[in-house]
């Protein structure tokens, strides 16, 4: 029964995408509140499945890679909030600020999930995910106010923050420390990979179940996928200028925006009506990064079965 277990998780990691999709249309036949309420709980298994497959060692290399992951936490925050404005120009009311809020959010958490099953560098995209939501929490309020007009009200900085310390600190350090002292952890990555993407298909299920709450939904899936769209810009361009190995996690990085801070950020902002772009830009998003991620996990492996 164990090995049977061992081996689905293992293939889970192969068929990412159509587990998202599955998980899509199961959330428009049976979508569940319960579940779209506690989507904080499975990114934060995804924060420890990825921790537990990160030697300690990996992080501490991060000290040599200061100016890449510098250019991962500001470069977005300086790209997407003014692409964040061009895409909220077509609309107006809620949804046009809802989509000013995605701008100024943090790193998407399941971008580090996506990062490993995708073959990038995990311990970068933490670094890089910890800075953005530092940016974020600091710069996105006075931001946003600015992009709305100075029409935003006043953002509860502190629950982002005790947001992160929950979703990502205390699963990143618990990973860690059981990683460091179980080393023989490092030879169950098959495994880890898979239960990271059964948890990437639970969030499609809570997102697409929680999405479209309040708000005109049609308007907000089309401001969404403008948005998302629009991100491919700066991704273009870090692919053009990064070094080889840093292109993929770069990628994941920069491209997919945190919903569920973007959702806190409309809402508190704005409302709770402009936080449903942050809700179907979060199923989109999650969809086209484990797409991406099938995609560069099947390219990786025909190019393993190709040498000699």
């Amino acid at each position: 029964m164990v090995a049977v277990l061992r081996r689905g998780l293992i293939r889970a990691s192969d068929v990412l995408l159509p587990l998202a999709l599955a998980a899509g249309a199961l959330a428009l036949i049976a979508p569940s509140d319960a579940v779209a309420e506690r989507s904080d709980l499975f990114l934060a298994a995804l924060v420890l499945f990825t921790a537990l497959a990160i030697a300690p060692s990996e992080l501490a290399r991060l000290r040599a890679r200061k100016a890449e992951l510098a250019a991962l936490v500001l470069a977005p925050f300086a790209l997407l909030v003014p692409l964040a404005w061009v895409a909220s120009r077509p609309f107006d009311g809620s949804v046009a600020d809802g989509v000013l809020a995605l701008g100024v959010a943090s790193t998407e958490v399941a971008a580090v999930g996506m990062v490993t099953l995708a073959g990038g560098r995990a311990a970068l995209a933490l670094g890089a995910l910890t800075g953005s939501l530092v940016v974020a929490a600091l710069a996105g309020p006075p931001l946003l106010s600015l992009l709305a007009g100075g029409g935003s009200s006043g953002i509860a900085v502190g629950e982002l923050v005790a947001r992160f310390a929950l979703v990502v600190i205390v699963p990143l350090l618990s990973g860690l420390a059981v990683r460091a002292a179980v080393p023989r952890l490092g030879h169950a990555e098959g495994e880890l990979g898979g239960l990271a993407a059964v948890t990437v298909a639970a969030l499609v299920y809570g997102a697409l179940s929680g999405a479209g709450a309040d708000g005109d939904l049609l308007a907000a899936t089309g401001a969404g996928a403008l948005f998302l769209v629009l991100s491919t810009v700066p991704v273009a361009a870090w692919i053009a200028i990064a070094p080889r190995d840093l292109r993929l996690t770069g990628g994941f990085v920069i491209g997919l925006r945190d919903f569920a801070v973007a959702a806190a950020l409309a809402s508190q902002a704005f409302g709770p009506a402009a936080a449903t772009v942050a809700g179907v830009y979060g199923v989109l998003m999650l969809l086209v990064g484990a797409a991406g991620t099938q995609l560069l996990r099947a390219r990786a492996a025909r190019v393993e079965s190709h040498r000699p």
